[in-house]
């Protein structure tokens, strides 16, 4: 996919996107013109119909120019596809539309009920990446105190919103939090993820934890590459007070930034290696295994961790101009270190795949 002319608009307005805390809409609409909101979706029902490797390069590449707005295309890719478990003309009618970005938020104190014909939601959501450019949103909420997660789907307009993000990095991601009370909505717009998928397709044989956890490394594979080439930029021509070499010309800087390099490569080789292999084996009609989601989630997380030890190392390259707010370095790190406190990035997932190795038991859960 030909992304030159969408890097330039994003690299024109990232300024505006961090300082305003939103998507601003010469950026939104050029990625509705991309049609990336809709990258995962098959093109039966009129998405890209991407393969989940492909996409993670796409999230690289924009993660490359801004976080914020990769984090937000990559949030709206992954949780679209949630919609192929409603009913097949719904999926249809959603994706029929022109301009369609779906929002969503992890759940705090959330119930659905039946009620007739019709379910009843209630409840708290946080985290909203692109709420606010959002044209649909999701709710994940128990049917009952430990009962069956279901998905609802509904208008933005339906819920109330909370600007609570006061926050040093992804902030051009404006994930408020929402909630809403007694909320009715239609049978046919929730989902039982429980379920064979209504559209069957690769990317619904992979759980969505999973495809997060991959693509969000993805993301991070760009910030780290982004602050290495903000590193190398700043040693070809800075000369640090009371040094003699310039640092392109200091041993120790020299050293640094081949060993970051020589991890990044690694991290971008083991993360694709384990996509494609994950990707290969749906294709062929199969769930993903247990082998392959643990080989997916240790490389997602792995490879996020060792994006934001990169990120370290080429930080302390470039030394005091990298405090200032106005150098991109700064803003990477910000983000970086925002990423590794989400869900993805929990170290406990090293828990989850060593036990794997050694029992050979896969635990099967939310994040798995």
């Amino acid at each position: 996919m030909e992304l030159g002319a969408l890097e330039k608009s994003i690299t024109a307005y990232r300024d505006a996107i961090e300082t305003q805390r939103i998507i601003v809409p010469p950026v939104l609409q050029a990625l509705h013109q991309a049609r990336l909101f809709r990258s995962l979706i098959p093109q039966a029902v009129g998405g890209l119909g991407l393969d989940l490797p492909e996409h993670m390069r796409i999230i690289q590449r924009l993660a490359m120019v801004d976080t914020s707005t990769a984090w937000c295309v990559n949030q709206a890719a992954v949780i679209a596809t949630q919609s192929l478990w409603l009913d097949r003309a719904v999926i249809q009618q959603i994706w029929a539309e022109k301009d369609v970005c779906i929002a969503n938020g992890p759940p705090f104190d959330c119930q659905i009920s039946k009620q007739g014909d019709a379910y009843l939601l209630n409840g708290h959501w946080g985290f909203s990446s692109g709420c606010q450019h959002a044209t649909l949103m999701t709710g994940a909420a128990r049917m009952g105190a430990k009962g069956p997660w279901r998905i609802a789907f509904f208008q933005p307009a339906a819920v109330t919103f909370t600007d609570n993000w006061q926050v040093p990095g992804l902030r051009g991601t404006g994930s408020f939090e929402f909630n809403c009370k007694n909320l009715t909505v239609p049978a046919d717009h929730v989902a039982d993820m429980g379920k064979v998928a209504a559209i069957e397709d690769p990317i619904t044989r992979i759980p969505s934890a999973l495809l997060f956890a991959l693509s969000f490394a993805g993301l991070t594979l760009g910030v780290a590459r982004g602050a290495l080439d903000d590193a190398l930029a700043v040693a070809e021509g800075k000369l640090p007070r009371y040094a003699s070499l310039k640092l392109k010309d200091d041993g120790n800087v020299q050293r640094f930034v081949a060993q970051a390099m020589a991890r990044w490569r690694g991290a971008s080789a083991y993360l694709y290696s384990a996509a494609e292999q994950g990707w290969a084996e749906v294709e062929n009609n199969s769930y993903a295994s247990d082998e392959s989601r643990s080989a997916m989630r240790l490389a997602g997380t792995h490879v996020i961790r060792e994006c934001a030890e990169i990120v370290d190392l080429a930080y302390k390259v470039v030394g005091s101009t990298g405090i200032y707010q106005d150098h991109l370095i700064q803003r990477r790190f910000q983000d970086m270190h925002v990423i590794t406190q989400h869900v993805q990035a929990r170290e406990s997932h090293y828990n989850l795949v060593g036990r794997h190795l050694i029992t050979g038991n896969y635990e099967k859960g939310p994040m798995s």
